[in-house]
């Protein structure tokens, strides 16, 4: 909205604000989110941290470092193997102990490991997405990324403890 001045007779903004102390104006946020911006970010990415103040309160990058990118693989690579070890385990006189996974088991195999893969995967490229974010406020999420890596390599010294019993 655009009024005049009540001593010089001027125009004035009144979308603008004032910081008084640095004598600047204050603008609005004037980025908008689409499509295209998602596009944008998948074929040319540019960005390891957010450049503005408000970015950084919740920062998701445009680029990752590649230590990012292994712990995503080899939290992809530990869920194959343990999918893998599970099948050989239940063929063995083993089951399959979390429930949800035991109802798509008993759909087909092939359920199985769609399933298990998307809760995975889907998870893994949110957290090196939001890889700078704190979770619930107390680490950030590659640190998350790192302790399921850390979880899921236990459980395959697990499983491959139960498969030397065989």
């Amino acid at each position: 909205m655009i009024i005049a001045t009540p001593k010089t007779g001027a125009t004035a903004d009144t979308s603008l604000s004032w910081d008084r102390e640095n004598r600047r104006r204050i603008k609005d946020d004037r980025r908008h989110y689409s499509l295209r911006t998602f596009k944008h970010q998948v074929l040319a990415p540019r960005r390891f941290v957010g450049r503005r103040k408000s970015d950084r309160r919740f920062p998701v990058l445009d680029r990752f470092e590649a230590g990012l990118f292994t712990m995503a693989m080899s939290l992809l690579c530990l869920s194959i193997m343990d999918s893998m070890f599970t099948l050989t385990l239940i063929a063995h006189g083993g089951r399959e102990v979390n429930p949800f996974m035991n109802t798509m088991l008993n759909i087909n195999v092939w359920t199985f490991m769609a399933v298990k893969m998307a809760l995975t995967a889907i998870p893994a490229i949110v957290l090196v997405a939001t890889a700078n974010l704190k979770v619930f406020g107390l680490v950030r999420s590659r640190a998350a990324l790192g302790a399921a890596v850390g979880m899921y390599a236990g459980l395959i010294v697990y499983e491959l403890a139960l498969l030397s019993t065989i």
